[in-house]
């Protein structure tokens, strides 16, 4: 049977080797590299700098994370202007001919791109930390349990159910 590799957490605390320091340069905003079509924007650099100070604050701003943190404005825009074009036009659009013909109701396409983009921007989130579940755990990565967790196996033998 192969042997099991430990984590750093894990050799710290059975053998107490330390953990190595952590060697990602942290840098503040003003050190970020600003891509020219964000700059150029106000609503793309109002969402830049909101991204930027809030992983600032939560001390994991590295330039590392330009590309994404690019991506994730222009994503974040594309779905604004999704929900704009929505709230102007509505889910259903009706289209008519040169001659004021009336020809159909179709569904609006920016429904479409607003679903297809929900994901990425949820996947982006969750890379730079942002998501309320990554937030949590890095405010507090050793959070455990106060009570003991009990288990009780009354309903089937095979299933361990949690309180």
């Amino acid at each position: 049977m192969p042997v099991k590799r430990r984590t750093q957490a894990e050799q710290f605390y059975f053998s107490r080797i330390p953990i190595p320091e952590d060697t990602t340069e942290l840098c503040s905003i003003d050190k970020m590299y600003l891509p020219d079509r964000i700059a150029k924007d106000p609503k793309k650099k109002e969402i830049w700098d909101f991204i930027c100070i809030d992983m600032e604050k939560r001390r994991c701003l590295s330039t590392t994370y330009t590309l994404l943190i690019s991506e994730l404005v222009e994503v974040s825009m594309l779905i604004y202007q999704c929900r704009e074009a929505i709230d102007r036009d509505g889910m259903i659009v009706e289209k008519y001919d040169d001659e004021g013909n009336f020809k159909g109701s179709y569904p609006n396409p920016f429904v479409r791109i607003l679903a297809s983009q929900q994901p990425t921007m949820m996947k982006l989130i969750e890379k730079v930390g942002m998501s309320p579940r990554d937030i949590h755990y890095l405010v507090n990565p050793e959070a455990t349990a106060l009570t003991q967790i009990e288990t009780v196996a009354t309903e089937m033998k095979a299933i361990t159910y949690f309180r």
